[in-house]
């Protein structure tokens, strides 16, 4: 019982971190997407190389890299290293141009996004709640695309970008300390030749307060993934699949509430299909956990 409190206490502070964020890349709109990517890796590998000095973990680090070597693993690594800074990316642009909305759909369409992944690379069977999500959320993406006349293309790359990331981590597991060190370490000295080279000015060239916040934004990376691996260990599946809705939930809140994004009819009828995706699938997971639970009895 103690442990669940824990994993609940844990799962709840990483979401309800994530999904404030928003208000968080908002106040750095006036950065460029790119710097403030760069900084945001920059200062993440800052507070990892902090945090593995702090649990004597350096020689763990070797090992795991010398491991993933010699398995010919290593690879999925950098490409996963890869894959989450693009995530970071279209999100920090999307915010920092008022699409905050469109990207705390690309949240919600990722879960679904996962099942489409699971059929086609972990070959999973695709039952009917699952086909039935999936087209429900196919139908709010092309209800979007006639409306806005364009593909959202940065709303299904956020979201596919992570989904893939996520398929990367299924194949290679890593504690979480250890993992997001070697992500983070890989893609440092592309961060750091682009603040050298090519960002126009340097961190001390905005104001004391956008200063501050490029520096934290480390910080604020690592805590909830942290927090996150904490959960994932404490946690059940059920709980942790209806948490994992309050990040958009809350960072479409912030998006209509705090950022005043407009949220019209056309907008509202895209979400309505998604939330009724997402409400079969977690009722057919809840099903199938249950399932899986007397068979195990």
């Amino acid at each position: 019982m103690e442990n669940k409190k824990i994993g609940l206490t844990t799962g709840l502070a990483s979401y309800i971190i994530w999904g404030l964020l928003p208000i968080y890349w908002g106040l750095l709109h006036i950065v460029p997407a790119m710097n403030t990517l760069s900084y945001r890796i920059v200062w993440s590998m800052a507070t990892m190389i902090i945090v593995i000095t702090v649990q004597h973990d350096w020689r763990t680090l070797i090992t795991t890299i010398k491991d993933l070597f010699a398995a010919k693993k290593l690879r999925w690594i950098v490409m996963a290293s890869f894959l989450i800074s693009i995530n970071w990316f279209i999100y920090i642009y999307m915010v920092g141009h008022h699409q905050a909305t469109e990207a705390s759909l690309g949240y919600y369409i990722m879960p679904l996004m996962n099942i489409v992944v699971a059929v086609l690379f972990l070959h999973e069977s695709l039952s009917r709640n699952k086909l039935i999500a999936i087209s429900l959320a196919l139908i709010g993406v092309i209800i979007l695309t006639i409306q806005s006349g364009s593909l959202p293309l940065n709303t299904l790359l956020m979201a596919a970008s992570f989904c893939l990331y996520g398929l990367i981590k299924k194949q290679v597991p890593l504690p979480a300390t250890m993992s997001l060190t070697l992500e983070t370490l890989f893609v440092f000295p592309i961060a750091a030749i682009y603040l050298i080279w090519f960002a126009p000015g340097s961190i001390f060239a905005y104001t004391s307060s956008v200063t501050t916040l490029l520096i934290f934004s480390g910080v604020i990376t690592v805590i909830p993934l942290l927090l996150f691996a904490v959960a994932t260990k404490n946690l059940d599946f059920i709980t942790l699949s209806f948490i994992q809705y309050l990040n958009p939930t809350m960072q479409l809140l912030v998006a209509v509430l705090l950022l005043h994004e407009a949220f019209d009819v056309h907008k509202l009828i895209v979400f309505a299909f998604i939330w009724a995706g997402i409400i079969i699938f977690a009722i057919g997971s809840i099903r199938s956990y249950r399932q899986s639970q007397n068979f195990s009895k």
